[in-house]
């Protein structure tokens, strides 16, 4: 049996149907399902170059069905927040109005992968042009993850993937019709919801009113769109925020994520961010006030020069805690006393802690000094008087 693919594949110039395939690809060489898909492309390849679209025809049907009410070109534009700024861009329903009209084309969304690790949802988008052939894949990730951290429950999951799932197939339409078609019809959309001043204040009232009743309050609104009261919303932010509550309203966004809570400073962490944040500022502040207190190190030396000069003078040991700083303060045997004392509390034994410049001849002096505080350190860490049972 001859399996060769040939080399010049012929097609029908009046249906554009392949001729001949290869002998592997003809019917009655596959599966049942392969042959439906094959017949059912075939078809649909034969009727697009049979009644083939007309561009303008396709402008027109558009830019009618986005004019057809207010609500509707509302819900053609969609906003969200991003680092201070917002963005602005056609919608899935858009997207799918295009679809509708553009014709001859075939369109598809699906999750293709789940990171429960990472806290993200795949998915893809495909649009298939059977006129010219032209095919177009788009991918998209959704966070699955809630804004302490925790992973979304199992149907919020899946509720995250089909959303995806509709931006990814919004994203393969937009990619595969030419944005000369759809374009007027998104500036009309863009239109309507800014509207004009003399509607301003109503609109206002209108936004807010229907902001709460999905439980977004007036402190999320001016925080998510910059501003500190109603009245301080323009044409161009009130446009923004009917296009977020509508992606809101239609499941596109999550109201978490297109109005983020007003933390207060009382308000515990969220997050580990949040905690090593608070950590970092402590830290600062704890700075800030040892600077406004005056405290500093030279003042710490010289406080402890004062203790050892004052110890000297009244012939006591100084104490552990009031041991020179540095090795080159005071007297050489109030140096060999700190370094004995600190010997020992560093765990070291007795017949090897001695520092090696005390072993000279002449610095006999220095090496009573050292182990005398050696074991002084070790007689005041000693239990107290009969607090140990004798035998």
């Amino acid at each position: 049996m001859n399996n060769q693919v040939p080399k010049t594949v012929d097609h029908d110039p009046d249906t554009g149907e392949v001729k001949n395939l290869p002998t592997a690809f003809q019917a009655g060489n596959q599966s049942l399902a392969v042959q439906l898909a094959m017949a059912e492309l075939n078809q649909d390849i034969v009727t697009a170059k049979a009644y083939p679209r007309s561009p303008a025809s396709a402008m027109r049907n558009i830019l009618q069905l986005v004019m057809m009410d207010e609500k509707t070109a509302q819900e053609c534009v969609y906003a969200k927040p991003r680092d201070g700024k917002t963005i602005r861009g056609p919608s899935v329903r858009l997207a799918e109005i295009i679809a509708s009209q553009w014709g001859n084309c075939h369109t598809a969304s699906r999750i293709v992968h789940v990171d429960k690790l990472e806290k993200y949802v795949e998915s893809e988008g495909i649009f298939h042009d059977l006129e010219t052939g032209m095919k177009r894949t788009a991918r998209h990730r959704g966070s699955i993850s809630k804004s302490n951290g925790a992973l979304y429950s199992q149907d919020m999951i899946m509720t995250a993937g089909s959303a995806a799932a509709s931006i990814a197939m919004r994203e393969a339409i937009l990619k595969g019709v030419p944005k000369a078609v759809w374009r007027p019809a998104y500036d009309h959309a863009e239109k309507v919801i800014r509207g004009d001043v003399t509607t301003l204040v109503e609109r206002r009232e209108d936004a807010m009113q229907s902001l709460a009743g999905i439980g977004v309050t007036a402190e999320r609104v001016f925080a998510a769109m910059g501003v500190n009261g109603v009245e301080e919303l323009d044409l161009d932010k009130l446009a923004d925020l009917y296009t977020m509550y509508t992606g809101v309203k239609n499941g596109d966004t999550d109201v978490d994520d297109v109005f983020p809570a007003v933390r207060n400073k009382g308000d515990g962490p969220r997050d580990l961010k949040d905690r090593l944040g608070q950590i970092a500022d402590g830290g600062r502040n704890n700075d800030q006030k040892k600077s406004a207190s005056g405290d500093s190190p030279t003042r710490s030396d010289d406080a402890g020069k004062q203790s050892s000069s004052s110890s000297a003078a009244s012939g006591k040991r100084p104490s552990s805690d009031q041991a020179p700083t540095r090795s080159g303060d005071g007297d050489p045997i109030a140096v060999a006393e700190r370094r004995g004392r600190a010997a020992y509390r560093n765990g070291m034994r007795r017949e090897r802690c001695l520092p090696v410049d005390y072993k000279a001849e002449d610095r006999e002096d220095e090496r009573n000094a050292f182990f005398g505080a050696y074991d002084a350190e070790a007689a005041d860490d000693g239990p107290e008087p009969g607090s140990v049972e004798e035998d």
